[in-house]
């Protein structure tokens, strides 16, 4: 008993602070402690966070793999648009094979009253993407979302100054959605 009671009243006097050190330091003579500064380590935000976790989990039909997969998605896409990755080797590879797989073709109008044809090609293989744009008689957008397996049809026509008739078509795997609409800039 008597063992387990100095026990017990070492480890108080020791772990509260009442015992003696035996430590000779010499403080005149120590050195200043130098924290090092880590400016290697990139710094983690709210507003980094928010580029990668998607705010919007209300989505109907949105399932934990559908959302790990989003997640995953913008993490990669944050990623590969940092600056670093940008100037990486494997970063100007996909950055000119993108700029490769635009191309904009432009008929020119055959009087001064005619109206101009402009056709937009473009194919994202990295995002899986692929859209056609024309303009000219009207507005009018083809975008394919091969992950998706998504295409949108868009259709615009200027019906006042600041107005325009919107037509749409959506068709994926699933369901199919069509709409018509005004929309207007102020």
């Amino acid at each position: 008993m008597d063992l387990i009671l100095s026990s017990l009243l070492s480890f108080a006097l020791i772990f509260l602070g009442v015992s003696k050190c035996h430590a000779k330091v010499d403080v005149a003579s120590t050195k200043p402690l130098v924290i090092p500064v880590d400016n290697v380590t990139p710094k983690l935000t709210s507003d980094d966070v928010a580029k990668v976790i998607p705010c919007d989990s209300s989505v109907s039909g949105s399932s934990a793999s559908n959302m790990m997969v989003r997640i995953a998605d913008r993490t990669f896409n944050y990623w590969f648009n940092s600056p670093a990755m940008k100037a990486s080797m494997l970063g100007r590879a996909v950055d000119e094979t993108q700029e490769r797989l635009k191309t904009d073709v432009v008929v020119p109008a055959s009087s001064a009253q005619g109206t101009t044809h402009k056709f937009s090609f473009r194919v994202e293989a990295f995002q899986a993407l692929a859209k056609m744009e024309y303009s000219g008689w009207m507005k009018a957008a083809i975008n394919y979302d091969a992950k998706a397996s998504a295409t949108d049809i868009l259709l615009k026509e200027k019906v006042f100054n600041n107005k325009e008739l919107v037509v749409s078509h959506q068709a994926k795997k699933d369901q199919d959605l069509s709409m018509i609409g005004l929309a207007w800039q102020w």
